[in-house]
């Protein structure tokens, strides 16, 4: 059964919020909207050293937020490409400082990171009656069962660089096999979203991880709003072998119980990509 959220509330609701969340923004953090960037992860990295030079030792009390609608070098999980075609899309940096997240253990991050996107975009689709936005672990966002959005989390000295990039106006064709290879994309123009706009979704969602970071959350908080938006009957095929499971339940470590769709002993799968680029915060133990 579908828990995702489908997405029937009014457009007058939805516009009152989108201009909460702008109005609030400043506040909460050091805003950049680029025309255009090679990749948004390295302009954010480039400001914070601008701050170390400033003589503020890379921090003012403010996140950074580094968002374009044309990032022209993107890059995705595992040193593959983000295309964009500069025609409307949605790439954002937030740097977080690290040493004050709020929740334990770090593996739980990206999955955070993948719960505020979902309410984002929930909220800016709902004037597109029909659309269902869901995760699918650890932290793609989708919309109707194709992917609108992809997740790079990187550490740079004591800051946590949390990348998102959203298909807004247009969405690739995404190879079926090869090292590229991925799920099926889509938008949320073509979800029905059509006058959806890039910069005030980027707002939106660095509003939503500056406030979290700067809040409290816990593990079992986590696992409960991750499990809303996860769509239980959609099967996982697992990069490396093809294997095809089936999703059972989210673990408070962030791992993910799956039952194979063939048969067989339940075991829990554990986001490697993510314990690697995060493994100087903190140093998980795999289990299987």
């Amino acid at each position: 059964m579908l828990l995702g959220r489908v997405l029937l509330l009014t457009a007058a609701h939805s516009g009152r919020r989108r201009m909460a969340a702008q109005a609030q923004s400043c506040d909460a953090f050091e805003w950049h909207w680029l025309r255009e960037t090679k990749s948004t992860q390295d302009a954010a990295k480039e400001i914070l050293k601008q701050r170390v030079v400033g003589n503020n030792n890379g921090h003012d009390g403010k996140h950074v937020a580094v968002a374009t609608a044309h990032q022209t070098a993107g890059r995705g999980t595992r040193g593959r490409t983000w295309k964009d075609d500069g025609r409307g899309n949605v790439a954002l940096t937030v740097a977080l400082d690290m040493r004050h997240l709020p929740l334990k253990p770090v593996t739980l991050v990206p999955l955070r990171v993948g719960v505020e996107v979902a309410r984002v975009l929930a909220d800016h689709l709902e004037d597109a009656p029909g659309c269902a936005v869901s995760l699918k672990w650890p932290n793609d966002v989708l919309l109707n069962g194709k992917k609108v959005c992809g997740v790079l989390i990187e550490a740079d000295g004591d800051a946590l660089l949390v990348g998102v990039g959203i298909n807004v106006a247009t969405h690739p064709d995404v190879p079926q096999a090869g090292p590229e290879r991925g799920r099926e994309a889509t938008s949320l123009a073509a979800g029905g979203a059509t006058s959806a706009d890039a910069e005030a979704i980027a707002k939106d969602l660095a509003t939503h991880l500056s406030t979290w970071a700067d809040g409290v959350d816990d593990a079992p908080t986590l696992v409960a709003h991750w499990s809303h938006f996860v769509d239980w009957s959609l099967p996982l095929t697992l990069r490396d072998t093809s294997e095809v499971v089936a999703p059972v339940r989210l673990l408070p470590d962030g791992r993910l119980r799956v039952r194979p769709a063939a048969g067989g002993p339940e075991r829990d799968l554990v986001a490697e990509y993510l314990l690697l680029s995060l493994i100087h915060i903190s140093e998980p133990t795999r289990q299987e």
